[in-house]
């Protein structure tokens, strides 16, 4: 049997086992083709009455195998139903299903004017006449397209890096902590992403300040981070950051400024427990300064991270150029950090060597690349932890002196167990895929993992 990653179940045993257990072969193949049909739990006392779990109809006690998913089974063990139940309860409930740690994922996406600039043609315009040619409904369409192929897998939430320049008359909400356009996380999500996504609406043509579309990343960051850390639900927790062009403050200051405190906050939030992937549409107008990716992508990873800073230079320039007045909201950052104001300071923690994480690039023109590419860094999200879930209340255990017995298979090919590239039991009751098993589990065409687990592998208490 197989089942898809959603909601990954175990194999049953074969009849061979059932009948070598202890059981008949009739009644092993019986109670075998009865879980195949329901992929449900059976009783320990039998079903008399039909139901709609899949249940097994024994003779003389009233049953009419009516239920979906049942069927009627002939009884030949000696001692009836009394003998059945407790050849029942030696297998515990038969059924039991390894679930995985469903991870909860933001999608941080860029809302500044550069997204709104053409790809080609007339590219000098604030806002492009045709809004198809834009990176922004490029991106678009790959994420809503990706979405749907896991919107049952994880958690997905949505907010923008958005707002206007306050002293131009506009307004910045991520400034006083505040998450904008955003969709709280959920399974099965992709629907309200898409009506909120769609109903976004593109800037006006104009360059004023005040009225343009900022791109206040470090804050919006922030306020995604918190969050996720408020967000109780188990499994693991992601950011990730879709950007096209240089951060800032909600203003027009010194590049250089704002990306030391997305830095900063990516270090913060993975420190939180929260990962962040980093996704940099490539244009031919608004490319990042040299390293400054690859900075976020090692940085939302916990890896050592190189400054982000121009050619030549050192961490030295973040205090030189962003101190005092030159950037208000650089200052506003090192004030709550808590660190000392002087010369050497930085918000992010810089090394002298950078990690192996790369960040994604794919040209916003190319919608394929956007599609194949998102799909892999959303892919690398679904979890390779998987918990055994208990029976009405009951806790079931894995003997782990029986592992050996077991089988775990990935789109129908063995997986060994091997605790670097394969399988293992870290507890009694969670499975972890390992390295290359991990890595196989999460490309994006892989959607079916069985679990094959023999009955008298089991431990209920």
């Amino acid at each position: 049997m197989k089942y898809p990653g959603s909601g990954p179940a175990l194999s049953l045993p074969s009849a061979r086992r059932l009948a070598g257990a202890g059981r008949p072969l009739a009644l092993a193949l019986a109670l075998a083709l009865a879980l195949a049909a329901g992929c449900a739990k059976v009783d320990q006392a039998p079903n008399t009455k039909g139901g709609s779990g899949g249940g097994i109809s024994l003779p003389g006690t009233g049953g009419t195998g009516s239920g979906s998913g049942g069927i009627d089974a002939p009884l030949v063990e000696t001692g009836g139903v009394d003998k059945f139940a407790a050849d029942m309860k030696s297998c515990s409930d038969v059924m039991y299903t390894f679930t995985p740690m469903i991870p909860t994922v933001t999608l941080l996406v860029d809302r500044s004017g550069s997204m709104f600039h053409c790809l080609s043609g007339n590219t000098g315009d604030a806002v492009c006449a045709d809004p198809a040619n834009t990176s922004w409904s490029n991106l678009k369409m790959a994420i809503e397209t990706v979405l749907t192929q896991l919107d049952a897998q994880v958690r997905f939430g949505f907010q923008t890096v958005w707002g206007t320049n306050p002293q131009g008359g506009g307004m910045c909400p991520s400034l006083q902590g505040m998450a904008t356009n955003a969709v709280p996380p959920a399974l099965n999500n992709g629907a309200t992403i898409k009506a909120l996504y769609d109903s976004l609406a593109f800037p006006p043509n104009s360059t004023q300040m005040g009225m343009k579309f900022e791109s206040p990343a470090s804050e919006s960051i922030q306020v995604a981070a918190k969050s996720l850390m408020a967000d109780t639900t188990p499994g693991a927790k992601y950011i990730i950051f879709l950007t096209d062009g240089q951060p800032d403050y909600c203003d027009d200051g010194n590049g250089l400024c704002a990306p030391d405190s997305v830095v900063y906050q990516l270090q913060n939030a993975y420190t939180a427990g929260i990962k962040t992937i980093v996704f940099g549409v490539q244009t031919s107008l608004f490319d990042l300064a040299p390293g400054v990716l690859q900075a976020f992508a090692n940085a939302g990873a916990g890896e050592p991270t190189l400054a982000p800073v121009k050619a030549g230079g050192t961490a030295n320039d973040f205090y030189d150029q962003c101190s005092g007045g030159s950037s208000p909201g650089w200052m506003a950052d090192l004030t709550a950090s808590g660190k000392p104001a002087m010369r050497g300071t930085t918000l992010g923690t810089y090394s002298t060597t950078m990690g192996p994480t790369m960040p994604y690039q794919p040209s916003a023109s190319n919608l394929s690349q956007l599609v194949s590419q998102l799909g892999a860094a959303l892919s690398g999200v679904k979890s390779c932890t998987f918990d055994l879930g208990n029976i009405n209340g009951m806790s079931v255990k894995v003997n782990r002196d029986l592992l050996n017995e077991a089988h775990v298979k990935i789109m129908g090919t063995d997986v060994p167990l091997d605790d670097m590239n394969g399988w293992r039991m870290n507890t009694d009751t969670q499975l972890e895929l390992t390295g290359s098993a991990c890595d196989e589990w999460r490309q994006p065409d892989t959607n079916t993992i069985d679990f094959m687990f023999p009955c008298d592998i089991f431990i209920v208490g």
